[in-house]
């Protein structure tokens, strides 16, 4: 929810009597500046009270209970804007005193408002709380921001405004008034230094990191080998994002689930994707955000709403079996919880967010995610077929600045059989290096001798591999045309 539509649902809340609203945020600041204007809409004073300086203005002990106890005996009507709180820390005592005040301020136009990343709220608020997730900066805001900070160093932004302020999408408006500031003073690429900014941030603060596509990488599809019927849904849906497309009916496309055998191709195809389609990649850290538990609610929350201001936007949430395995035995109702809010995303979600999810190991994955409506599509990648293995190998080895027309890629394809394609990519890579060993140009002798010594995957994990294929074959929709090895195994 951006700036103003905070402040006017907030304002709403006020005026129906809300005794209680949170205001999801990491943005102190700014979410005191939209409580304060729409106080001042319905009327009311702001009084505050932070976890390190108590009272503002003054009028009680430093502790939260002596605040709420001021609030109660007085009878004037305020706001009370509480800073720096985590509610799930709360004593029986607080929990207690705030359960009262939230009860009886509303008589008196008494109302609390906590801002912040406030942690779960204690069971006795919930059916009182009216909860709120301010989203960080629109266009608009920074837009203001930036002409304001060109005006102050003394800059001309030209032409350069539009595509600046699309480079800071997703920023906090603090975080984007340093960044703006830091990008005009310097004498490089505007747009460039704000991205370059931004990742640091990114990895900084969140589990959301934005991910910079190298000088190979954005030749999009073409980078991946086989995947015909992945490719050509990815064409299709292309066609969708068009205003053509949104006065046809059609809504933007949602996102994909592929499932598969490791190292063939499922995160390369993320990457392709934002390439192909013109589209920032952001790569969300799922598994490691609900792996700490004191703040995995509030900051996966954060994470999303950054994804959604930076729209239209690829996520790639990698291996997405290892954040909610677990989640079926019922043991966790903190991960229960956030899983229920993920999927009502997924499902909900209207933005031009496109999710690229993969998993290895899809006995792990809670079949609630496999519903029709989270995602688009389920697609399942298998080992590259012959066809696929050959183009594999030619695109690695154009890749490195080699011409694949003299060498016998047809035949090395059709002995690597069980090679996924990252091995095939290593195959080339170690031919490679003992060629340079030699102190010669790669030939084909160099590939065969670095087949012979590939130990495939295949090997080790052959009954994964197989209960995998057989679990794909009326789940799944196959990425490639080449079905034969699935055939194979229905077969027998």
């Amino acid at each position: 929810m951006a700036f103003a539509d905070t402040t006017a649902a907030l304002a709403k809340l006020l005026g129906a009597g809300y005794g209680f609203t949170v205001l999801d945020s990491f943005e102190e600041r700014r979410g005191l500046r939209a409580a304060e204007e729409a106080a001042k809409q319905v009327g009311l004073p702001v009084f505050t009270w932070s976890v390190s300086r108590g009272m503002a203005p003054p009028a009680a002990g430093p502790t939260l209970v002596d605040a709420l106890k001021a609030l109660r005996g007085s009878d004037r009507p305020g706001l009370l804007a509480l800073l720096g709180l985590n509610l799930s820390t709360l004593t029986a005592v607080e929990r207690r005193m705030l359960c009262e005040a939230v009860a009886e301020g509303p008589a008196q136009r008494q109302q609390i408002l906590a801002i912040g990343p406030l942690g779960e709220v204690p069971e006795e608020l919930n059916r009182e709380a009216a909860t709120l997730h301010m989203s960080p900066p629109d266009a608009g805001e920074l837009t203001a921001l930036l002409e304001e900070t060109a005006k102050s160093v003394k800059v001309d932004l030209g032409e350069k405004a539009a595509a600046s302020v699309a480079a800071a999408r997703g920023l906090g408006l603090e975080e984007a008034r340093r960044v703006f500031r830091m990008a005009l003073l310097d004498k490089a690429d505007l747009t460039a230094t704000i991205l370059a900014e931004k990742r640091r941030l990114l990895r900084r603060n969140s589990a959301l990191d934005c991910i910079e596509l190298g000088a190979d990488e954005v030749a999009g599809l073409g980078l991946v080998g086989g995947l015909d019927y992945l490719k050509q849904w990815l064409v299709d849906r292309r066609k969708s994002l068009s205003a053509e497309a949104q006065k046809f009916g059609l809504p933007p496309p949602k996102g994909l689930l592929l499932l598969g055998v490791q190292g063939c191709g499922k995160s390369l195809s993320a990457k392709a994707i934002a390439a192909e389609w013109r589209m920032p990649l952001c790569r969300l850290d799922l598994a490691g955000l609900l792996a700490e538990r004191g703040s995995a609610d509030t900051a996966l929350r954060q994470s999303i709403a950054s994804a959604e201001a930076m729209a239209p936007v690829v996520l790639w949430i990698d291996e997405l079996e290892k954040a909610f395995a677990g989640v079926e035995a019922g043991n966790d109702t903190g991960l229960a919880r956030l899983f229920g809010w993920f999927l009502t995303w997924l499902g909900e979600r209207s933005g031009s967010v496109f999710v690229v999810a993969t998993a290895n190991d899809v006995t792990h994955l809670p079949p609630e995610l496999l519903r029709k409506g989270r995602f688009d599509e389920t697609f399942f990648v298998d080992l590259p077929g012959e066809k696929a293995r050959a183009e594999i190998l030619a695109i690695h080895l154009r890749r490195r600045g080699r011409d694949p027309e003299p060498l016998p890629l047809a035949a090395i394809a059709k002995r690597g059989e069980k090679l996924s394609g990252a091995e095939l990519e290593q195959l080339v890579v170690g031919a490679l290096h003992y060629a340079f060993s030699q102190g010669r140009e790669l030939n084909a002798d160099d590939l065969w001798r670095t087949l012979h010594e590939t130990v495939p995957l295949y090997r080790m994990y052959e009954e994964k591999i197989k209960a995998l294929r057989v679990w794909a074959t009326d789940r799944a929709r196959p990425a490639a045309q080449d079905m034969k090895l699935i055939d194979l195994v229905r077969q027998s």
